[in-house]
């Protein structure tokens, strides 16, 4: 399930007032740049692009020493391991796609 939260944003946007001498309110820039580190923070995996949002999880069992390897090799790559996974599971896929 999606949540669109553009009502909300809209409303944040145009329509919502703050206190004159609010000293927690942010304004402007700094309203952005709070709200850009609080999405860090929050952390999740970010959305795939538009074309591949309809997605389904698919889980597999690894052996200890494999999700190890798995860990260091993202860790060196830079990437999370389901990002390493997914362009593995890709790259196998293509490999081995039937000419149709």
């Amino acid at each position: 399930m999606t949540k669109d939260y553009s009502a909300a944003a809209d409303w944040a946007e145009r329509d919502m007032t703050l206190p004159k001498n609010s000293t927690s309110a942010r304004r402007g820039q700094a309203a952005a740049d709070f709200g850009r580190d609080l999405l860090a923070k929050a952390g999740g995996r970010p959305p795939l692009p538009e074309d591949q949002r309809l997605a389904a999880t698919v889980q597999v069992r690894l052996t200890a020493a494999e999700k190890r390897e798995l860990a260091a090799l993202a860790e060196r790559l830079g990437l999370k391991p389901s990002t390493v996974a997914r362009d593995a599971l890709h790259a196998y896929v293509t490999e081995h796609r039937v000419a149709s």
